[in-house]
């Protein structure tokens, strides 16, 4: 009986650094789309849609990572020279039939200053 609980208590350790080293890859992965589609966009196209252009981009490709996210947790702000750029998801730590009873709230934002022309 006692080697039976030591062997869940093991299995239960592994799971946690798992799920915790997917909540980090998920935050670097959510860090690199950031930088790219701000950098490959922002100095693009006409400033008054730039906002919104980045907005969807960024929402596409982090859906497109596999990390679940709606249009609405991607926010960016054009404040003329400078892009403020949010994302809020949630990672999942329990998880049962596609449902999540259980998840890590993760948020990244960053400012970037845009060079005029």
């Amino acid at each position: 009986m006692k080697t039976l609980f030591w062997v869940f208590v093991a299995i239960f350790c592994v799971y946690v650094f798992y799920t915790g080293a997917m909540a980090v890859w998920s935050y670097l992965e959510v860090t690199s789309l950031v930088e790219d589609v701000v950098n490959e966009r922002a100095s693009r196209g006409d400033r008054n849609e730039r906002a919104t252009r980045i907005r969807d981009e960024l929402a596409k490709k982090v859906a497109e990572s596999g990390i679940k996210i709606d249009a609405r947790s991607v926010s960016v702000a054009d404040t003329g020279l400078a892009l403020d750029v949010g994302v809020r998801w949630n990672w999942p730590v329990v998880s049962y039939q596609g449902q999540d009873y259980l998840a890590v709230p993760l948020k990244h934002e960053r400012t970037f200053n845009i060079p005029a022309r």
